[in-house]
């Protein structure tokens, strides 16, 4: 019998505070999940239960961790890497959107449309976030066996797209992927996205707001 091919499910974290608050959010701890994020993670944990993977690993970010453990289980074992973080937004970490499209409404409409063109004092380089994440999903995936599970943010999971289906970095807002919700992407003859943004564990209120730019919204 043929065996059946490889499953790399991804999963966005459960809405955190900042979220909420429409805030642009760290990739260091200090942002917890909100009410609604916590309740989104439990309803996670039973689509979860339901689904067969062999290993797990997760951005060590409270807001992703949070949602690992609530969604797993305290004792369940994951593999934690800060590689798998969000992008860095330097200045504008703490800020509300709504602020920036203020202050810079040039720079944000340029950060929706071509990220790699935009600079942000003390961030990370949009291209060099692109590279990490390229690079350490290949590392989890060369190294491991059989279906695995990565707990992550928005924009990580949005670039590997871009990086997969042969999109240019810049297209990286081109998905939108609920707080929550399982992309799923089976390995082929060559990746082949089969879930994308699915959160139909979620309804009404529950649901969040579904919307991209996920990374800072």
């Amino acid at each position: 019998m043929k065996q059946s091919p490889r499953k790399i499910h991804m999963v966005r974290h459960g809405e955190s505070q900042w979220n909420s608050e429409r805030r642009v959010q760290k990739n260091t701890e200090g942002v917890a999940l909100s009410e609604r994020g916590r309740r989104q993670a439990e309803l996670l944990g039973l689509r979860l239960k339901d689904m067969r993977f062999d290993q797990v690993f997760c951005s060590d970010v409270q807001r992703a961790s949070e949602t690992a453990r609530i969604s797993l289980g305290e004792s369940y074992p994951v593999i934690f890497s800060n590689e798998l973080r969000e992008i860095a937004f330097g200045e504008w970490e703490g800020k509300l959107v709504s602020e920036i499209e203020e202050e810079t409404p040039e720079v944000m409409s340029s950060w929706y449309r071509s990220p790699s063109k935009v600079k942000i004092r003390g961030a990370e380089k949009f291209l060099d976030f692109h590279a990490r994440i390229v690079r350490e999903i290949g590392r989890i995936t060369d190294a491991t066996s059989g279906d695995i599970l990565i707990i992550s943010h928005g924009g990580v999971i949005c670039t590997w797209l871009t990086h997969i289906l042969g999109m240019s970095p810049d297209d990286i807002w081109s998905f939108s992927l609920p707080n929550a919700s399982i992309t799923t992407v089976v390995l082929e003859f060559r990746p082949r996205l089969r879930l994308l943004g699915d959160a139909h564990h979620l309804s009404g209120d529950l649901l969040g707001f579904d919307g991209m730019p996920s990374s800072i919204r």
